[in-house]
């Protein structure tokens, strides 16, 4: 049956003075296997602003009494426009995605879409509900939640399939028990899904970035901060290159996009088809440019060129610290060598930086974060991404401190974010440590990407 389903990503940034004109390229999929499948279907990012000025770090660092504040009362007006698009819409469905910080945001967008017409069906799906959705589905303003990848459980929900037959989906029954089942399997060939449906956001195109691209998803890495190993398993799938080239070359003609972002967590993870991918760039005459997320020990110099070569003017790598200490607790996997080393062969091929750096590990010393303060100014990339350490659910980080009695603000996970002031867990840095940390961007002619 035709249903109209709004997908929803919920605001964030604008919460601290900024905002988000990227893509969510996990609701963009959904929408594409949703209008293929015959619905009505369109996709509002709540967090978009049609302007050039973002907040820098330090700004959004100091807008989080604010962020509070916004968040709590639902007469502001980023909700009442909000409250406004689910009107105008007046969907069957609506489907939002949540970060463990975008929990409480999402949580409202409910409550308005109930409050508008409790019929409205509500599902939630990303990252926190897939962690923790006995918690989420708790909370009865939510009536599904789908974890792991959302396409096809999305898709057999609003098809009217049984709920005990869809893999992935947790509920509850007509009894109020919370029914789990069982995990859907990862998609195996990820060519099969349509790109994603960028045309069907309803903001203004003129502001929308919509140059993200997916090459593949998973990681097979341990960093103890992160939760991809709890959601992906540490396995990794690729989409084939001639299928990456061929959704650049849609965005490219279909919008006119020439500046692309490869979120992938490791763009260069297979350095073999990273290379195929930019000699395709080259043969084909695409004029673009891009960047990426990498890690150092997944690069060489002929890698490099080749990148360089096909447009990419933007490397972002993960440093976090400058104590090998930290680094070695983290398990990051690297030492300060390798990264000097790595650094100085992008420098040489002549490929901007930005490297990401943060503070806050349990057990972590003041003189360990000036360590990392010393080391970003010894790097001296383009731009320093900085973070105080959030213990996001599904990490190891997050497991160690509640195995160690560590008492967290679960109630309240919308403080769970990098530039939360709520997240400093560690008493052993001092706050003129933590504004020297937050002050390493503000050089003149630092770029801000």
């Amino acid at each position: 049956m035709h249903k109209k389903i709004l997908l929803i990503n919920p605001p964030f940034y604008r919460l601290m003075n900024s905002h988000f004109n990227g893509l969510s390229l996990g609701l963009g999929y959904i929408a594409s296997v949703l209008k293929n499948n015959g619905h009505e279907v369109r996709i509002y990012n709540a967090d978009y602003l049609n302007e050039d000025h973002y907040a820098n770090q330090t700004e959004i660092f100091e807008s989080y009494e604010n962020y509070k504040s916004t968040l709590n009362n639902l007469n502001h007006p980023i909700w009442g426009e909000i409250r406004n698009v689910i009107d105008n819409f007046s969907p069957d469905v609506i489907g939002i995605t949540a970060l463990t910080g975008t929990y409480k945001s999402a949580e409202n967008i409910a409550k308005i879409t109930k409050d508008i017409d409790p019929g409205i069906m509500v599902i939630v799906g990303g990252v926190h509900p897939t962690l923790l959705p006995d918690e989420t589905i708790k909370n009865e303003i939510f009536d599904f939640v789908v974890r792991g990848e959302g396409e096809q459980a999305f898709l057999e929900l609003v098809n009217g399939l049984k709920m005990e037959d869809i893999s992935g989906l947790t509920y509850r029954d007509h009894s109020g028990n919370i029914i789990h089942n069982p995990s859907r399997e990862y998609i195996k060939e990820l060519d099969t899904l349509p790109f994603p449906a960028r045309e069907l956001y309803l903001n203004e195109p003129e502001g929308m970035d919509y140059g993200y691209i997916m090459t593949g998803r998973g990681c097979p890495f341990e960093c103890t901060y992160c939760a991809s190993k709890k959601i992906w398993n540490r396995k990794t799938r690729f989409r084939s290159e001639q299928n990456v080239i061929e959704e650049i070359k849609h965005v490219f003609n279909t919008f006119g996009t020439r500046s692309f972002y490869f979120i992938d967590d490791t763009f260069t993870l297979n350095q073999n088809r990273a290379k195929r991918i930019c000699q395709m760039i080259v043969d084909e005459s695409l004029d673009i440019e891009w960047i990426c997320d990498t890690r150092i020990d997944t690069l060489d110099e002929e890698l490099l060129q080749l990148m360089k070569k096909a447009g990419c003017t933007r490397i972002k790598i993960g440093v976090e610290s400058g104590s090998e200490r930290i680094l070695k607790k983290i398990k990051k996997g690297l030492t300060k060598e390798q990264i000097r080393t790595a650094v100085s062969m992008i420098n040489d091929v002549g490929i901007d930086l930005t490297i990401y750096l943060m503070i806050g590990f349990p057990t972590e010393t003041d003189s360990e974060a000036l360590e990392t303060i010393k080391f970003a100014k010894e790097l001296d990339p383009t731009y320093c991404s900085l973070s105080i350490l959030a213990p996001y659910p599904g990490t190891e980080v997050y497991d160690d401190m509640i195995e160690s009695g560590v008492e967290l603000p679960k109630e309240h996970w919308e403080y769970f974010f990098h530039q939360s002031k709520d997240m400093i867990l560690t008493l052993n840095i001092k706050e003129s440590t933590v504004n020297k940390f937050f002050s390493l961007n503000d050089v003149e002619g630092k770029s801000r990407t």
